[in-house]
């Protein structure tokens, strides 16, 4: 049961930025330069990240958090599964990838977080307070248990939860064009964006239950167990004034492709 969400979403927000949620009944590189910088970089909390690569100094990098940065106390990982578990509460008449105008969906403490925009070449208006860092994904997926019968969506005889859905949405994820993938901050080009790449733990959400309907045949009525993952960007703290993130990402063997723009107000 894969639901994929093209950001910054998910039937798959993930999305978000998700893109919308599909419901297959298929079990379904991080790209290493070279070379490696020892530079230091600050996380948004003050921790410092080492070990960062030289294609994560370019200008367009300077502008998002890397992959291995702590974010007030958590990492990309934790941080994407907040995004799923917040993105799951919308009923379907205020899901973020289902209501153009409600991406920006949740705006509690210092890191906002927006779903995906369903229109190749569509857009985005939303005003961020200044100090805040802005998350969303590229593509991001999530499955979860149970599903309906006809889906023959099931672990193998032995095979725990865990592995069951891990292996979904790796499976899932391995569908992405990683080449295809681009971000850019006010023009800026994000390099390495294959090392963008996050899968959760195991973790327990409840979602909706109107989703199951319109988003989501999997949900249930209460707590159920899923994995999620994606390609999530974090933005760093922009400066006051007006801001546009544009990202791409293509997978081939389903025909699907994303392309959008955020307009972004800082004030």
């Amino acid at each position: 049961m894969k639901k994929l969400l093209f950001p910054t979403a998910l039937f798959g927000l993930f999305l978000a930025t998700s893109w919308f949620t599909a419901c297959q009944k298929d079990t379904l590189n991080s790209v290493t330069p070279a070379q490696t910088n020892q530079a230091t970089d600050l996380a948004i909390n003050g921790t410092p990240t080492t070990d960062l690569q030289l294609t994560d100094r370019g200008n367009g990098n300077s502008k998002v958090f890397p992959p291995n940065a702590n974010m007030h106390g958590k990492s990309y990982t934790e941080w994407s599964q907040i995004w799923m578990e917040q993105f799951m509460l919308f009923d379907c008449a205020s899901n973020p990838w289902l209501n153009p105008g409600n991406e920006l969906f949740y705006t509690s403490g210092p890191v906002y977080m927006a779903a995906g925009i369903q229109a190749v070449g569509g857009s985005a208006n939303m005003t961020i307070p200044h100090g805040k860092a802005l998350l969303f994904p590229l593509v991001n997926f999530i499955n979860d248990y149970p599903c309906p019968a006809e889906w023959n969506f099931e672990p193998a005889p032995g095979q725990s939860m865990e592995d069951f859905l891990t292996q979904a949405t790796e499976d899932a994820l391995s569908n992405v064009s990683i080449p295809s993938l681009s971000v850019t901050v006010d023009g800026d080009a994000v390099s390495n964006l294959g090392s963008f790449k996050f899968v959760t733990d195991l973790f327990y959400f409840t979602a909706h239950p109107s989703l199951a309907g319109c988003f989501d045949p999997c949900v249930v009525d209460g707590p159920e167990p899923g994995v999620a993952g994606g390609y999530y960007i974090m933005l760093k703290p922009l400066s006051n004034g007006q801001h546009t993130v544009h990202y791409h990402m293509e997978i081939p063997a389903w025909g699907a492709v994303q392309d959008a723009t955020y307009n972004i107000t800082v004030q």
